[in-house]
């Protein structure tokens, strides 16, 4: 039977190999600078993801073997989304779930929309989640065994995952109160947070041989918390945060978004997953009547450590509200879900075969293959023509260009710049020239988060314009315009 589970495991991450995503995002083009020119190493919010990429790419490069460092890197974490699904499988397994249940699981997880869209790109949200599940499996067989070195290599790795990225303090904080709460056990206690001392000293040496300055209270906190101080890491209360959290949490399995009305209207075959979904909901309701959906499972031994995994779930869930419903810190919620309150509640396996195909067919048509074969916006055209004009300024509709540029050149543009700052540009006008271009001109909408709460539409009605080119993607037609003062 295990060699089934490595096999569907296997076949899950084949997937995340042969669909790696051709439209990357903005941080996913600024980490692949960083990793391919060897700039910026060190960022605070995910302090090892840059400099273990920029190593293998290394690594690779001594071994002659030059790859797109872009598709390295979503081939990394693909490659690490294939050890997350075996360590959640070694968990199931402790925990004594059944063999043909974990397959339905694993399938659920791995097709989940969040795992899959950033296990598929270049992120730094898969990585952190390998050794934050280590530290869980090391957590549980301390449980079972009682050893206290079981406890030490869950606090390390805990604590390695922290500097992978910094939300994951909030699972080395949940395996910490786990202990506090229901063990009581000072000694236990020790041998698991003892090895977080880590994370400071990590930083102490990153910013004093790095960054080259002085080990203080001010240097220390700003380049901890570098995010939170340049706004970067943004958070607000209001009607928004219920919005997006309900949002965000039907898009931690589903792909939602209005790529799938394009999708649809380009091809009718599109409309196959909601067909599916239907059917689903439909099953669910008809087991919710029958009380067959879900019954309460013995917990035996290991209510401490699903008690633990539920104070870890509700803390990514806060955050996230917190944040604006922001998806990116819930890509771990498919996994701890089923080794908390899934696990608690057992749910009908009828259901959940169900739920893992219509998931498999509905990621896989509305994320995975049209984030591989379309280009969105193909701003690619664009990046091109402003490598071809390098003594002309731009002003983009996308941040993500600005990346796209500097991913491709190495150079970091002074006279490119965001639709954010037209302002600016138009009241400083920081060109010699009399003109500038921009593809912000009609340039196709997406009524998705970022639309609903940057929108700015522009029209330059004063200003004398020039359509220089044109060039199509799966989200319309984009215009570059020459824009006269």
């Amino acid at each position: 039977m295990r060699k089934n589970i490595l096999l569907t495991i296997s076949v899950i991450i084949l997937f995340y190999l042969l669909f790696p995503t051709n439209n990357s995002t903005l941080d996913a083009y600024g980490y692949a600078s960083s990793i391919k020119y060897g700039f910026d190493l060190f960022k605070p919010h995910h302090l090892f993801y840059n400099v273990f990429l920029y190593v293998i790419n290394k690594i690779l490069i001594l071994l002659h073997l030059n790859f797109d460092v872009l598709s390295i890197t979503k081939t990394v974490n693909a490659l690490f989304q294939f050890v997350n699904l075996y360590i959640l499988f070694k968990i199931l397994e402790l925990l004594r779930v059944k063999y043909n249940e974990i397959i339905v699981i694993l399938i659920i997880v791995g097709f989940s929309y969040s795992p899959l869209r950033f296990g598929t790109e270049n992120e730094n949200y898969i990585i952190p989640i390998t050794f934050s599940l280590i530290a869980s499996f090391y957590f549980l067989k301390f449980n079972l065994y009682k050893k206290y070195g079981y406890l030490f290599l869950s606090g390390l790795f805990a604590s390695i995952a922290c500097l992978f990225h910094q939300i994951h303090f909030f699972w080395w904080l949940g395996l910490f109160l786990g202990l506090l709460i229901y063990q009581k056990n000072i000694k236990a206690i020790f041998y698991y947070s003892i090895t977080a001392l880590i994370v400071p000293l990590t930083y102490f040496f990153v910013i004093y041989f790095y960054k080259n300055e002085t080990l203080n209270y001010y240097n220390i906190i700003h380049f901890v918390l570098h995010d939170y101080y340049m706004g970067s890491a943004k958070s607000e209360f209001g009607i928004n945060n219920f919005i997006f959290i309900v949002v965000s949490t039907i898009r931690t399995f589903f792909q939602v978004h209005p790529i799938i009305i394009k999708l649809i209207k380009r091809n009718f075959i599109y409309f196959i997953p909601i067909l599916i979904l239907t059917i689903l909901i439909f099953t669910f309701f008809k087991q919710l009547l029958k009380r067959k959906f879900i019954k309460k499972n013995v917990l035996n031994n290991n209510g401490f450590f699903i008690k633990t995994h539920l104070i870890i779930l509700i803390f990514y869930f806060l955050f996230a509200f917190y944040a604006v419903g922001n998806v990116e810190f819930m890509v771990m919620i498919p996994f701890l879900i089923f080794i908390s309150v899934f696990y608690y509640y057992k749910v009908n396996i009828v259901f959940l075969k169900k739920l893992a195909f219509t998931l498999f067919i509905w990621n896989i048509m509305y994320g995975l293959f049209p984030n591989n074969y379309y280009h969105f916006y193909n701003d690619e055209v664009l990046v091109d023509f402003i490598i071809a004009h390098p003594n002309d300024t731009f002003l983009v509709h996308e941040h993500t260009v600005l990346n796209q540029f500097t991913y491709k050149t190495g150079i970091e543009r002074k006279h490119l710049f965001r639709l954010k700052n037209y302002d600016k540009l138009m009241a400083e006008k920081p060109i010699k020239k009399d003109y500038f271009y921009t593809d912000i001109i009609n340039k196709p909408k997406i009524f998705n988060r970022a639309y609903l709460i940057e929108n700015k539409d522009i029209k330059f009605n004063q200003c004398r314009k020039e359509l220089i080119k044109t060039y199509d993607g799966l989200y319309g037609t984009s215009f570059i315009y020459k824009v006269y003062y």
